[in-house]
């Protein structure tokens, strides 16, 4: 892997993981994901003015319609989710589930190869499972019994495998696609989305003190994010980029321990050791020629 893109990865997972650290909206400002629908649309109308012309042909309209599907599927759809989940399934709950996106970005490469090929994606199971396993060591899980709680689970689990399809399909798609081209997509089809759902779900806040909200260092982080994000899904194979769903809740972890400085325990360090094997096996595993399955392109 090239070391740009090295150095991507790693300021992706240094800004997620540090994300609580950064001072989010005022009281006063914008609902979420109104939020994010105008940062997102920021990104996509800018994206925009560098987009190729004739890249915006008919003949690619469904090219870009798919992209937009996946797109949704991949940035939309879980920020929905989250918020929906928000007061049933707690945030270090959600961390957990989310740590699962490798198994089923797995799953994924391997239903889709034959033969030989499909152990080359296999490969990554067990480090996958083991980060997980750490991950839950670490974190002290909390779920609702009651109806709604059972049932924000489900849709929250059916959030993460939605994601891990998604992220298979945007490689694929990415691939012929210029770069600006595809973030325009992203950008417009996920804030078209994101305020929409504003709009029908929650009530939409044009204050200027709420706009002004979106300025913010927060909201630069955001972008920074998405941007990256898109660029790393086109140039990385998926499994490989599928490891920050361990690699970030680790640094969290790390960052908590040099904050709260915590009494270690066996258990601690045993999780921690094992969500350091899983993600750095998932980007630094070798598994021969096998592996050019796993870009699935």
């Amino acid at each position: 892997m090239r070391w740009t893109l090295w150095i991507a990865f790693v300021v992706l997972c240094v800004l997620s993981g540090t994300s609580w650290a950064i001072p989010r909206e005022m009281s006063d400002g914008l609902p979420p994901l109104e939020q994010q629908g105008l940062l997102f649309g920021v990104i996509g109308l800018t994206a925009l003015l560098f987009a190729g012309r004739r890249a915006w042909s008919r003949s690619r309209g469904l090219q870009y319609a798919r992209l937009a599907a996946a797109a949704v599927g991949f940035f939309g759809v879980p920020m929905v989710v989250v918020e929906y989940a928000r007061g049933s399934v707690p945030a270090i709950s959600r961390s957990a589930l989310f740590a699962l996106v490798p198994v089923v970005v797995m799953a994924v490469a391997s239903g889709e190869s034959a033969g030989q090929e499909e152990r080359g994606a296999r490969w990554f199971l067990m480090p996958a499972l083991a980060g997980q396993g750490g991950l839950l060591l670490l974190l002290p899980l909390a779920f609702s019994g009651s109806a709604r709680g059972w049932t924000t689970l489900a849709v929250v689990c059916a959030a993460v495998i939605l994601v891990g399809l998604a992220s298979v399909w945007l490689c694929r798609l990415l691939c012929g696609i210029a770069l600006a081209d595809a973030i325009a997509v992203v950008g417009l089809a996920n804030a078209v989305f994101l305020l929409i759902w504003s709009a029908v779900c929650e009530e939409v806040v044009w204050r200027g003190s709420g706009l002004a909200s979106v300025i913010s260092i927060a909201s630069l982080a955001d972008v920074v994010e998405v941007l990256l994000i898109t660029w790393l899904l086109r140039e990385m194979a998926p499994i490989r980029f599928a490891a920050r769903y361990l690699v970030i809740p680790l640094l969290t972890v790390l960052e908590s321990y040099v904050v709260m400085r915590p009494e270690w325990t066996v258990r601690m360090g045993f999780g921690t050791a094992l969500l350091a094997a899983g993600g750095g096996m998932l980007l630094f595993l070798k598994a021969g020629e096998k592996e050019t399955v796993l870009s699935l392109r």
